[in-house]
């Protein structure tokens, strides 16, 4: 399989590079409706059907509430057409699905109480316990973690020194001095995830000596997080 990187374009420059082709092709009107947008890309770990060593992924554009009826079936269906042109084949995603989600902003007082989350802020997602989250089996996650006597961070944006890469984990969990990861997959929940492929994003983690990384179904968070948690909690202890 060829050497992917996994990592999608900064919001600003994939956008930009995307409106100017819109606007090459005489697509000004779909153009605009993505000013001050955002958009996030995430991926099914399934084989994509158009391109043999690429991944399926949707792309998830978020704009302000009011575009949000312009974007009829045909307009959806240009801008695909328009991501699958732009977006970079090196990174690995063969984009094949597109969906729109309103784009929530943090009002100014609020910001410093948000840091633990920034690119949520932007992207939208649940408020919750003055944090933010990507979907409800999160939320549920999140509150069984809070009664176990634990250390955790809910969606902190990890800094890979050396490696100039950004990640968040959505649950990272310190447990008796021994670290490990949960991460909600297969999201039904939320429209977009920060995710990369499984093993990729565990091997960048385990590059820092965090070696214990589970990946849970979404469903099963939500429906059985105490079952998720205690399962997790056990194992991390016999590292």
């Amino acid at each position: 399989m060829s050497d992917f990187t996994y990592s999608p374009p900064e919001s600003a420059v994939f956008l930009d590079n995307l409106r100017q082709y819109l606007q090459a092709i005489d697509k000004q009107d779909v153009a605009q409706l993505l000013l001050y947008a955002t958009y996030d890309v995430s991926s099914d770990g399934q084989f994509s059907y158009l391109r043999w060593d690429s991944y399926n992924a949707t792309v998830t554009f978020f704009v302000c509430v009011d575009k949000i009826p312009k974007f009829s079936e045909e307009v959806k269906q240009d801008l695909l057409l328009a991501v699958q042109k732009v977006f970079p084949r090196e990174v690995g995603y063969e984009i094949c699905y597109l969906e729109i989600s309103p784009l929530f902003e943090t009002p100014p007082d609020e910001e410093q109480t948000m840091l633990n989350s920034a690119s949520l802020v932007s992207k939208g997602g649940i408020e919750h316990d003055g944090l933010r989250f990507r979907s409800q089996s999160e939320v549920k996650i999140y509150e069984v973690l809070k009664k176990r006597r634990v250390l955790f961070f809910p969606n902190a944006t990890a800094i890979l020194g050396g490696k100039n890469k950004k990640r968040e984990p959505d649950f990272l969990v310190c447990q008796d001095g021994k670290w490990g990861i949960i991460e909600v997959m297969g999201e039904p929940y939320h429209p977009s995830s920060t995710a990369m492929k499984d093993h990729d994003r565990a091997r960048l983690f385990k590059d820092y000596g965090i070696f214990y990384i589970e990946f849970y179904d979404a469903t099963k968070c939500y429906n059985s997080p105490d079952e998720v948690v205690d399962e997790f909690l056990k194992r991390l202890s016999k590292l």
